[in-house]
């Protein structure tokens, strides 16, 4: 059933005439997520600000048979936030609110909208009161954490830059109040790290929306250390640099974080207003960070530096201070908007592989750049091979954007032949989902499909996603 004049007043009624859109213009914006590959327009976006409201307006949706899409920044860049099949857009932005931060059990309570970084700075307007007042913070944070929201985050299972050490998404939620198809409200998990039964947080995690709308979410937070040391090591070949990311874990140094990036991205950022004073002369660098106690992170930092200088880091330089680490870090985390300096158009994949592969998939990264005659920045979690492609092009040039994609559809096959997969936290979306096949059986994705069925028995849940038709 289509979206009838009606339908629209009902949903004004249920979050008011300044919340719902219908015009044309308006609605461009909401017809394309961060990638910008293809579109798809909606019908109406309606901007609902309590999770009743939510339920209102899905038991609508239910009713009538009409699509759903959950969004929340459109930062998604696997085609996530689509509406493939038009339909009924959900904007969680207004529904931005840090509700509750509980030191004692180390979690905050969060609604959907929130920007992931948020949650951080409101812990750390906190005035501790404990013997050790070192601070909390969320762990979780991806490369898009100033702009991203909670709930894109739980939906694809973002990773970060300290996913090596805490986790990706699913590792740092304890609870989560959803909104289900038909517009009932459900609270799954709570503040404790287990309990028993099947888990449903982790099912609901990383599903892109496709079996409940989540609301809200209670998040795991941690502490900060008493030290934190990073340090910057520059190479003169990216196949050095993935021979140091290994050499480093299998001698039993587990790092907060362990980033890398290819000269590409080094001299996009430093072109830019982002500039951390990163090498540009660099075929490579690592950023990495370790944390503990003073005599701790001093240890183990000069371990790490050892290994860099063995592996062939010709620079490797330990920040003065948390200023100049700071600005290094900021950098790293403007890497994608950086691009624009380098290229008009990229498209990026996601696939990860095991890490003693990294300097075969690099090189086999650079080799399909040549082949189909593009430039690709790499920059990517490099503790757990989760990595990052940008394959640079420009969509006024005929064909570009389709070699592109073809490109970026080779890379993502040979992650799953040396034994990866086709995403490690953006998703498979719209955009990967025809390559899905290549990791689950026929039986596999039916049991996926079921699962899916018993939570969405209409199929209105986020439409054309993950699995392929």
């Amino acid at each position: 059933m289509g979206i009838t004049k009606g339908i629209i007043t009902e949903l004004e009624r249920i979050v008011g005439s300044d919340n719902v859109i219908t015009d044309d213009v308006e609605l461009t914006v909401y017809e394309a997520d961060g990638s910008f590959v293809y579109t798809a327009r909606p019908d109406v976006v309606v901007f609902p600000r309590s999770t009743e409201e939510v339920s209102k307006v899905v038991r609508v949706a239910w009713e009538n048979r009409i699509p759903i899409v959950s969004r929340g920044s459109g930062t998604s860049l696997s085609g996530g936030a689509l509406p493939i099949e038009g339909g009924i857009v959900i904007s969680l932005t207004k529904m931005n609110r840090v509700l509750e931060l509980d030191i004692e059990n180390e979690t905050a309570t969060v609604e959907a909208g929130v920007i992931n970084l948020w949650v951080s700075d409101a812990l750390a307007k906190l005035n501790y009161q404990y013997p050790i007042d070192l601070g909390y913070y969320f762990p979780a944070d991806p490369g898009s954490q100033r702009v991203s929201t909670i709930g894109g985050n739980i939906s694809h299972n973002a990773g970060g830059v300290k996913c090596f050490k805490y986790g990706v998404t699913v590792n740092n939620v304890r609870g989560l109040k959803v909104v289900l198809p038909n517009g009932e409200v459900r609270f799954f998990g709570g503040k404790v790290v287990e309990g028993p039964g099947y888990d449903v947080i982790g099912i609901i995690s990383g599903s892109e929306g496709t079996m409940a709308i989540v609301t809200e979410a209670v998040l795991r937070i941690v502490s900060n250390y008493e030290s934190v040391k990073t340090i910057l090591a520059a190479f003169n070949s990216v196949e050095d640099a993935g021979t140091a990311v290994s050499r480093i874990i299998s001698a039993g140094i587990r790092p907060v974080a362990l980033e890398f990036m290819d000269k590409i991205a080094v001299n996009a950022i430093e072109a830019g207003p982002w500039g951390g004073g990163l090498p540009t002369d660099a075929e490579a660098i690592l950023l990495i960070d370790v944390e503990g106690s003073e005599v701790g992170t001093s240890a183990e930092a000069n371990r790490i530096i050892e290994i860099l200088k063995s592996s062939g880091a010709y620079m490797v330089r330990l920040a003065r201070d948390r200023a100049e680490a700071n600005r290094w870090w900021n950098a790293r985390k403007q890497a994608f908007g950086a691009m624009g300096f380098v290229g008009p158009n990229y498209i990026t994949g996601d696939g990860t592989i095991p890490r003693k592969k990294l300097p075969e998939a690099l090189r086999r990264i650079r080799e399909i750049g040549n082949k189909y005659g593009f430039r690709i920045a790499n920059v990517f979690h490099a503790g757990d091979g989760n990595l990052h492609p940008l394959i640079l092009y420009d969509e006024r040039k005929p064909g570009e954007r389709e070699r592109a994609l073809q490109a970026e559809d080779e890379i993502l096959r040979m992650c799953v032949e040396i034994g990866g997969t086709i995403t490690g936290e953006h998703g498979v979306g719209y955009y990967k989902k025809h390559l899905i096949g290549l990791l689950y059986t026929d039986y596999e994705l039916n049991v996926m499909k079921n699962i899916k069925s018993v939570f969405d028995p209409m199929g209105i849940m986020n439409p054309g996603k993950i699995f392929p038709r």
